[in-house]
């Protein structure tokens, strides 16, 4: 692995549409994201690091709990809207998390959130940087995707369009299952007992979800379907089921794992 040259990732988080695709992703996830946080005593004055800082919502929710005498640091492979948030105890870092070294034993809590999946052949080496960075009494806290429930699914067009989109993933280093593996790689990294968490959304056509995969669909659509994997008309009617507010689907989970580093 080390030797390998480093895949881009799968989606281009400079573009308006990719913008817009993380917008929604923060309007459906920070809630939970912010609910884990909460429950780990987040508090004024902590150091906090999170990876793959994407839009900054979670950031800057941050940068207000910790207060003047705490910090965040919020790193990204290309910070450019990270570098938009408007706080004066926030650092930005452009960092690759595949390459790129942390300051050890450095933060009360290190997070991401629907990194791991995308660099799937690195995330042992990332988590175990990430649990390095951890101070003693400090937490890291991870949330990823599990993408199970999509093959089985109904109707079977929807199905058979994530399955598409699952191989091409994996052809292109993304793992879409990697949720459900989390726990256990976790507990390998040497801190205390791991807990975890899936929650499970429910989507209805014209929803925010729904919006969501539609604008996925529509970026990924032509190398989808250049790879093999799914032919156009399928892609475009599994598609097309979002448009419809009587529609309803799982196709996700969101699995969170959170760990404590034993006090010096």
């Amino acid at each position: 692995m080390g030797g390998s040259a480093v895949k881009p990732y799968i989606l281009d988080d400079t573009s308006a549409v990719e913008y817009k695709r993380l917008d929604l992703m923060s309007k459906i996830l920070d809630p939970w994201t912010r609910r884990y946080m909460t429950a780990l005593g987040l508090s004024e004055g902590w150091r906090c690091l999170e990876l793959g800082g994407g839009n900054g919502s979670i950031a800057e929710w941050l940068c207000d709990v910790v207060g003047p005498t705490g910090s965040v640091t919020a790193a990204d492979i290309n910070p450019v809207l990270l570098g938009l948030i408007p706080a004066q105890n926030l650092s930005v870092r452009q960092l690759d998390a595949r390459t790129d070294d942390l300051e050890a034993n450095a933060y009360d809590l290190v997070s991401c959130r629907a990194l791991l999946h995308q660099i799937s052949e690195y995330a042992p080496g990332v988590l175990a940087k990430m649990a390095a960075a951890v101070k003693p009494g400090g937490w890291l806290l991870v949330q990823e995707p599990d993408f199970h429930l999509a093959p089985t699914t109904e109707p079977e067009v929807w199905a058979r369009a994530w399955k598409g989109v699952i191989e091409w993933g994996r052809a292109s280093g993304v793992d879409w299952f990697i949720g459900r593996e989390l726990p256990g790689m976790v507990g390998e990294l040497g801190l205390g007992q791991p807990q975890a968490k899936t929650d499970v959304r429910n989507i209805r056509g014209r929803d925010r979800g729904a919006l969501y995969f539609q604008m996925f669909f529509a970026e990924v659509h032509d190398r989808v379907v250049a790879s093999g994997q799914l032919e156009a008309a399928t892609l475009d009617a599994a598609s097309a089921l979002l448009d419809d507010p009587d529609y309803w689907t799982q196709c996700w989970m969101m699995t969170a794992v959170w760990a404590q580093k034993p006090p010096a």
